[in-house]
């Protein structure tokens, strides 16, 4: 029983991990989002979202958790940029891109999405 339950316990923490989408506009105004997923409880910012989302939102977080697609341009944006990470507890990945075009309309898109429910609207 012992043994299982330490497996359980060490196991349990690589079910954790965090999103931190971090924005700067072309003027240098910089936005910052965190999203973690964490034991199967979900959060924005600080804020718990529960262990189950209705499916709009469960889609949209899906979709913010794929990521970005890696961009191939250089990044020499005028209207801003963008930093992506996603950490768990083996990894980090981590995109940069231009916070213009349709892939980056979507993960805002899906963003507030996310940012309104938590807010309750």
């Amino acid at each position: 029983m012992k043994l299982f339950l330490s497996i359980f316990l060490l196991s349990s923490s690589a079910f954790a991990w965090q999103i931190t989408l971090d924005r700067t506009n072309h003027v240098g105004v910089r936005n910052i989002d965190i999203l973690k997923q964490e034991n199967g409880e979900y959060f924005f910012g600080s804020k718990s979202l529960g262990k189950s989302l209705p499916p709009k939102i469960l889609t949209a977080w899906k979709e913010i958790e794929k990521g970005p697609v890696k961009s191939s341009s250089p990044l020499m944006c005028a209207s801003g940029k963008y930093v992506f990470i996603k950490k768990d507890n083996k990894r980090e990945q981590r995109r940069e891109g231009c916070t213009d075009g349709d892939a980056y309309g979507r993960l805002i898109k899906n963003l507030n999405d996310i940012r309104s429910y938590a807010s309750g609207n």
